[in-house]
């Protein structure tokens, strides 16, 4: 009994411990170059490293350890049919790809995504004004004095413009 458990431990338990420690260790890697990288992006761009920043990489950690850690699991107990921990690997390859195309993206890109949002945002806070815009450009009472004696809405649209082209710059 005692050199069956001898040769599971070193034919099959040991090379999984081995290959899931290697995972593990390519995936805190390549967090690791993703940080850094994350870290000479937002330099560039002239954006402060907060603790906001550092939170999304612990909290992109958890995201990966934890179905890792049950795919762990399951190679472990497996490891008397399946001669490698498949499961734990293949997640590992999957993580580490996503760490790389995080790194490959350009700075650029996520720059024009936060102007995106800023531009979404302005839109969400000034729907009302946008909407009376839009009524007034399709009723056709743009520039036009309106029946109560307000002046028309071709000064306040253009203000309502320069107010979010400032906005936007900002």
């Amino acid at each position: 009994m005692r050199e069956i458990i001898d040769n599971l431990l070193h034919e099959h338990l040991y090379l999984h411990v081995l290959l899931i420690s290697i995972c593990v260790g390519g995936i805190l890697m390549a967090m690791g170059v993703d940080l850094f990288f994350g870290i000479r992006k937002a330099k560039a761009l002239g954006q402060a490293t907060t603790s906001t920043g550092y939170k999304k990489t612990c909290e992109k950690g958890r995201k990966y350890f934890m179905p890792f850690s049950v795919l762990m699991c399951i190679d472990i107990i497996g490891c008397i049919i399946l001669p490698a921990p498949f499961f734990a690997m293949i997640w590992a390859a999957w993580c580490i790809f996503c760490e790389f195309k995080s790194v490959r993206e350009k700075s650029w890109t996520k720059a024009e995504l936060r102007k995106a949002e800023k531009t979404m945002s302005i839109i969400i806070e000034n729907k009302d004004d946008i909407a009376k815009m839009i009524a007034d450009m399709v009723l056709g009472k743009e520039g036009k004095e309106t029946d109560d004696g307000e002046a028309g809405r071709a000064d306040s649209i253009n203000s309502f413009a320069r107010e979010a082209k400032a906005r936007l710059l900002n």
